[in-house]
């Protein structure tokens, strides 16, 4: 931006849903002057509402100002007085829906000249000393991100390695690259090599009953409860709760579990006789007061 009679104006168009949250303009106030440097940010959205905003940086890349909202709603300025040399002005969208078409408009006026004589020239007492002040607060966000700044233990940058591993900031969001061993990556990351059934876009081929692979979540078992018992002769005839539906066979095996642990009961294996849509019967050597007690299955492919 150039300073043409104390004014200077730029426009653009910044989205974060777009992609291009954030421009950068800078201007240059008169050399060896010194003098009041206004920022004014005014911007069309295209929904009501969307918020855009600016920071401003001195060449050292030092925050010096930072505009509050107005009564308006869409315009934010600030005044740097003293202004000297260059300053950087980083133009962004807000929040992750923000966007809007601004303009920025920057006026400067020279600073008025001092007393006409050498104020160095004076005798005058020294003041008294002053109390050590705290550092200035700097504040952080995912692009103005430092690992050094403690106002950052809170945001995760947007810079892939910028923040390092076990980050507070970045808690339950997952990292790009994304890694397989982070759960907050399981449901958007693309399937690893070798698949792994955590991750969601997984797919997995139809379980071979001669060649289980217990990585394959096709092969794990399937549970099911007792849903009808009848007694015939030392046992019972039993009616579980998958069938077809689920994948089951006549031949598969069947396991009766103890309570609600995952332990096989004795007397409860069986061999599935026939299968319906949403049921296999087979029969135990169990009697129905016992699978009234004990009514969680386990059935699994046999093995070859």
């Amino acid at each position: 931006m150039v300073l043409e009679n104390g004014e200077a104006r730029s426009s653009g168009i910044v989205t974060y849903p777009g992609g291009d949250r954030v421009d950068w303009k800078s201007i240059e106030v008169p050399k060896d002057k010194a003098g009041m440097l206004e920022l004014k940010l005014s911007w069309q959205s295209p929904r009501p509402g969307l918020q855009l905003s600016f920071e401003v940086f001195d060449e050292y890349n030092y925050p010096v100002a930072t505009p509050g909202r107005s009564r308006r709603g869409k315009t934010r300025k600030v005044e740097i007085e003293n202004a000297r040399g260059t300053y950087f002005i980083r133009v962004y969208a807000q929040q992750r829906g923000d966007a809007g078409k601004y303009r920025l408009v920057a006026t400067y006026s020279e600073k008025s000249a001092g007393p006409q004589f050498d104020p160095a020239a004076l005798d005058l007492p020294n003041p008294p000393n002053l109390a050590s002040i705290p550092d200035a607060i700097v504040p952080c966000d995912e692009i103005s991100f430092d690992v050094k700044n403690p106002q950052c233990r809170s945001v995760c940058p947007l810079t892939p390695g910028a923040a390092p591993p076990g980050w507070p900031g970045c808690a339950g969001r997952c990292p790009s690259p994304p890694t397989v061993d982070n759960p907050a990556c399981w449901a958007t990351m693309p399937c690893p090599t070798p698949p792994d059934r955590r991750v969601k876009s997984c797919k997995f081929p139809k379980c071979d009953a001669a060649n289980i692979d217990p990585d394959n979540p096709n092969c794990d078992p399937t549970y099911a409860t007792v849903l009808r018992t009848e007694a015939i002769g030392e046992g019972s005839r039993i009616v579980v709760s998958a069938g077809a539906e689920k994948g089951v066979k006549p031949g598969w095996i069947g396991e009766v579990l103890k309570g609600g642990s995952d332990s096989p009961l004795e007397g409860g294996r069986f061999k599935v006789a026939s299968v319906r849509t949403r049921e296999s019967i087979g029969t135990v050597t169990l009697t129905p007061d016992t699978l009234k007690a004990n009514p969680r299955v386990r059935l699994s492919a046999p093995s070859p």
